[in-house]
């Protein structure tokens, strides 16, 4: 397997896993899935429980944590949460108290050999966060459950070769969907998600700054289509410099991403 890569397990409104590799240190972002299906794909690349090295988390919604606890029973790789999102976790599950590495959103600290920049991002949950990790001369980006780009996560992200970034929705699909009023404007307001215009339009501002690889995360499946994500994302890219786009699919990925692919843009999960 390839010194860096990304595997996405699970993405979307029914579960977020994704596995971030570098040199011998292996991270998993979210806990969204069960963990008989995150021990699955971790098999699908060579690795077991016993080869992670932590598990970072972005939030506490339900997506994003269903096999937490299962987790903390079976393996021993360490949690890290922002302080928020610890506290909403311990208040429903008793053995986060003892077990998350709790650090201050925007604060950093390392995993072994890999540095772990952490931002605040806008979305309503406590205290949501995003990543970036570094290792070596490799930066990568980790931006989904944003209902906006503030300027902070921006210069953050800008110049990462590679990002994980929300594509959630399309807007007049969410509009005309079944979503009942109030979650629709909860998905569309400024701590919700992120839609398919806006990630082209910040997509393109990280292409001029050296992304090289795009990785479309955090697709609904009610309220979007995997091509329009990736038509409206690529279309936004005609005329920059060569990027890599990919679409998380709601399982895990046939193949991992390889970091420091610079490819013509094409739809691929």
């Amino acid at each position: 397997m390839a010194e860096r890569y990304y595997y996405s397990i699970a993405s979307g409104s029914t579960g977020n896993c994704g596995l971030y590799v570098a040199g011998g240190t292996a991270i998993l972002i979210d806990l969204g899935v069960s963990l008989r299906k995150i021990t699955a794909a971790l098999a699908a690349v060579g690795l077991g429980l016993g080869d992670l090295s932590a598990v970072l988390l972005t939030h506490e919604h339900i997506d994003h944590v269903k096999g937490l606890p299962m987790f903390l029973k079976k393996a021993g790789a360490p949690v890290f949460a922002s302080r928020g999102t610890a506290e909403a976790l311990a208040q429903k599950e008793p053995l986060c108290r003892d077990r998350l590495n709790v650090f201050e959103s925007g604060g950093a600290f390392w995993v072994r050999d890999v540095d772990v920049e952490t931002f605040e991002t806008p979305h309503d949950a406590a205290d949501s966060v995003g990543y970036i990790l570094s290792h070596g001369e490799s930066r990568f980006g980790f931006a989904t459950d944003l209902g906006f780009v503030p300027r902070d996560v921006a210069d953050r992200l800008r110049g990462c070769g590679t990002v994980v970034l929300e594509s959630n929705h399309d807007p007049h699909m969410l509009q005309a969907g079944p979503y009942p009023y109030p979650l629709k404007m909860r998905v569309a307001g400024p701590a919700g998600h992120l839609s398919n215009p806006d990630c082209a339009v910040f997509a393109a501002d990280l292409v001029k700054n050296g992304t090289r690889t795009l990785i479309l995360a955090h697709l609904s499946e009610k309220n979007n289509i995997p091509e329009l994500a990736f038509q409206q994302t690529r279309a936004a890219l005609r005329g920059l410099p060569a990027c890599a786009v990919h679409i998380a699919p709601r399982e895990r990925m046939e193949e991992p991403v390889l970091f420091g692919e610079e490819e013509a843009c094409s739809l691929s999960g």
